[in-house]
């Protein structure tokens, strides 16, 4: 497996294992918090969360905070659970950088 294929995998999982996150706190909610309701509170696009939920987007930094207060969490509850990835994005160049 390449390098580039070895990253992709992993962040993959990574993306997948965050969205998990993000379903089950809205979730755990009481009453439970619907995408749509999420999308009123955050002013994100349903869609988006729903690409976020299914690891099919990276959400950026400003996201992640979007999304810990309209769930009234922190982003520590948000990232549970997963580890630090260990593959870097190869550089197209792969020279040392020294």
């Amino acid at each position: 497996m390449s390098t580039m294929d070895a990253y992709k995998e992993e962040l993959g999982r990574f993306l997948k294992g965050f969205g998990a996150n993000v379903r089950k706190v809205r979730l755990a909610k009481s009453p439970p918090c619907s995408q749509e309701n999420l999308s009123h509170r955050t002013r994100l696009h349903r869609t988006e969360i729903g690409k976020i939920e299914q690891g099919e987007v990276e959400p950026r930094l400003t996201t992640l905070y979007i999304l810990a207060e309209g769930l009234e969490v922190t982003i520590d509850e948000l990232v549970g659970d997963l580890w630090v990835p260990v593959e870097r994005r190869p550089s197209p160049s792969s020279g040392s950088w020294r």
